[in-house]
This record gives C-alpha cells, sequence and structure tokens, in this order.
C-alpha cells in the first residue's frame, strides 16, 4: 500500500499503476505457490528465508528514500520522472509482494479455509476472485492519489510523510529479519 501511494505521488500514474500492475503479478504467483505448493513449503524453511529476504528489501527502500531526502525536492525533479520507468515500477511491485511474508501467511490462510471437496473449476473461480480484489483496489489508490489536491497536500507534508514511511519500512524491515532470524534458529 505504501509503496502505491509514494508512487503515485512521487512518480506518476504511469508509474504507479505499473506498480500496482507488479503487485498483482505477485498476488498471483503466491496464489499459484499456496494453490499447489503450500503444504509442502510448510515443511521447510521458505517462509523463513522469504521473511529475512523481504526484510532486507525494504531496509534497501528505506535507504533508498533516506537518499532522495538529501535533494532539495525530490518529489518534483524532472529527471527522477524521466528514470521512473514504468517497467521498473512493476518490478518494484513483484519484487515487493515476492518479498513480503504477509501475502504467502494471508493465502495459506484463506486456502486452509477452502474445502478439499470443491471442483478445480470453483477453486479456480475463487483464485480469479482473489485476483480481481486487488485489481480493483490498487488502481483506486493509484487515481485518489493523483489527484491535484492529494498531490498538493502531500508536497507541503513530503518530507514527513517520507520520514514516516521509511521509519516503518525500517522499522517492519528489521523485525522481519529478526523474527526470520530467530524462527531458522529455533
Amino acid at each position: 500500500m505504501f509503496l502505491v501511494i509514494q508512487s503515485a505521488i512521487s512518480r506518476g500514474k504511469k508509474y504507479a499503476y505499473f506498480a500496482s500492475a507488479g503487485i498483482i503479478v505477485g498476488t498471483i504467483v503466491w496464489l499459484i505457490v499456496g494453490f499447489f505448493f503450500i503444504k509442502a513449503l510448510s515443511k521447510t524453511s521458505f517462509f523463513e528465508i522469504v521473511q529475512i529476504a523481504g526484510g532486507c528489501y525494504l531496509l534497501y527502500m528505506s535507504w533508498q528514500i533516506f537518499k532522495s531526502l538529501k535533494r532539495s525536492n525530490p518529489h518534483t525533479s524532472d529527471q527522477a520522472l524521466l528514470q521512473s520507468s514504468p517497467w521498473k515500477g512493476l518490478m518494484q511491485g513483484i519484487f515487493t509482494n515476492l518479498s513480503n511474508p504477509k501475502p504467502p501467511i494471508f493465502v495459506s490462510i484463506i486456502l486452509s479455509k477452502i474445502p478439499q471437496t470443491l471442483t478445480f473449476e470453483i477453486s479456480l473461480l475463487l483464485l480469479c476472485i482473489m485476483v480481481l480484489i486487488p485489481s480493483i483496489w490498487f488502481p483506486f489508490v493509484v487515481r485518489i492519489f493523483t489527484i491535484k489536491r492529494f498531490f498538493q497536500a502531500f508536497m507541503r507534508y513530503s518530507k514527513w510523510i517520507d520520514l514516516i514511511v521509511l521509519s516503518i519500512f525500517c522499522l517492519f524491515g528489521l523485525s522481519l529479519i529478526l523474527d526470520g532470524i530467530q524462527a531458522l534458529m529455533a
């Protein structure tokens, strides 16, 4: 969610839509993994490794935000917008989703509640609905946060918002790494 909001405000609508698409691609990957492999993966260290990798990626994103804070106005730089390739947004969305340990946990909880007696077609329909929800939600978020009024408010408070996002990413990243290491050592 923070990635989509920050992308919509600081890099533009097109970049944010591609980042949203990346998150949706990541969701599809987690659904496929969950649908076909969740029981086998739960017997390995897979989730702990994803947790540590996700924490490292959040620390990397925190570092990138920190570096941008040193610029006089990081969100209006024409150079930054030129370097904001939509494909980079797509990849950032994919990596953010795939390195986040919450989606596989959420997917495994949801899939564990689906009765085993459902037909393959009904299960596939349920998976499509699970993809449809973020496919509607994230573009809606992009649209809201690219409205001029929201953009102007963001510009007034951009440094503070970036500091809050940086802090959340950093703290959550460190927490994920520590929890993942503890789980691996247990």
